[in-house]
C-alpha cells in the first residue's frame, strides 16, 4: 500500500513536489529571468561579448540570490529563525526586509547604468515591487513566495511577447505550464492554502506589469 502525506497525497507525489519546490525556488526563478533576458531574448545583449554578459548575470546573482541566501543562513545560525525554509510568517519578516534592500540595490545599480537594457531594469524593478508587496501581505497571511516568483516569470514573458521580443508564444506557454506545476506542488506539500498561491501569483504578475508598463 502506498503511504500518503498528511494532506492525503501519495508519498512519492510529496517527494516530487518538494523537489519541484527546490528547483523552482523563487530566488532561482529570479536568476533565471535575468539569464533569459541576457542570453535568450534578442536585443542589446546579443551584441555584447560573453564576458560582459557573464559580469551582468554575476551582478544579479550576488545581489538577488547569493546575499539573500547568506542572510537566511546567518539568521538561522544566530537563532533568529528556526528553519531556512521559513515556514512561518514571523520567520519571514527579517528575510523580507533584507530582500527589499537587496532587490532595491540591484535595481538601482542597473538603473544608473544607462548601457543596461530597459527590459532588465524593469524586470529587476518588478522584483523589488514584489518583495515590498510580499512583506506587506505577510503581516496578514503566509503569501507564497514560490507563486510570486512564478507570477513574475509569467509577467515578464507576457511583456516580452507584447513587445515582440519573444520568438513565438512557446516561452510564455512553458512559463504558464511551469507556474501551474509549481503551484500544484506547493499545494500538495501542504505548505500553503489556495489563497496564498493565488495572491502570490497575482502579486508577481502584477509587479512585473506595473514595472514595465506603468512606472
Amino acid at each position: 500500500m502506498v503511504s500518503s502525506s498528511p494532506v492525503g497525497f501519495p508519498k512519492i507525489w510529496v517527494v516530487l513536489s518538494r523537489l519541484i519546490s527546490f528547483v523552482f525556488h523563487p530566488l532561482l526563478v529570479g536568476l533565471f529571468m535575468a539569464w533569459f533576458l541576457i542570453y535568450v531574448t534578442p536585443g542589446y545583449y546579443q551584441y555584447l561579448d560573453p564576458k560582459a554578459k557573464t559580469l551582468t548575470l554575476a551582478t544579479v546573482f550576488v545581489s538577488n540570490f547569493l546575499l539573500p541566501v547568506v542572510i537566511v543562513l546567518l539568521l538561522k545560525g544566530l537563532g533568529f529563525i528556526d528553519s531556512i525554509f521559513l515556514r512561518t510568517q514571523k520567520e519571514r519578516i527579517a528575510p523580507y526586509m533584507a530582500t527589499i534592500i537587496l532587490f532595491f540595490w540591484s535595481w538601482y545599480v542597473f538603473y544608473n547604468r544607462y548601457s543596461a537594457p530597459q527590459n532588465l531594469r524593469d524586470t529587476l524593478q518588478g522584483m523589488f515591487y514584489a518583495s515590498i508587496a510580499a512583506s506587506m501581505f505577510n503581516i496578514y497571511f503566509k503569501i507564497s513566495m514560490h507563486a510570486i516568483g512564478m507570477g513574475g516569470l509569467v509577467g515578464m514573458m507576457v511583456v516580452l511577447l507584447f513587445q515582440g521580443s519573444l520568438l513565438g508564444i512557446l516561452p510564455l506557454a512553458l512559463a504558464v505550464l511551469a507556474a501551474g506545476i509549481v503551484i500544484s506542488a506547493r499545494l500538495i506539500t501542504g505548505d500553503h492554502l489556495p489563497g496564498d498561491m493565488l495572491s502570490g501569483f497575482l502579486v508577481g504578475l502584477g509587479s512585473q506589469l506595473v514595472a514595465h508598463f506603468l512606472i
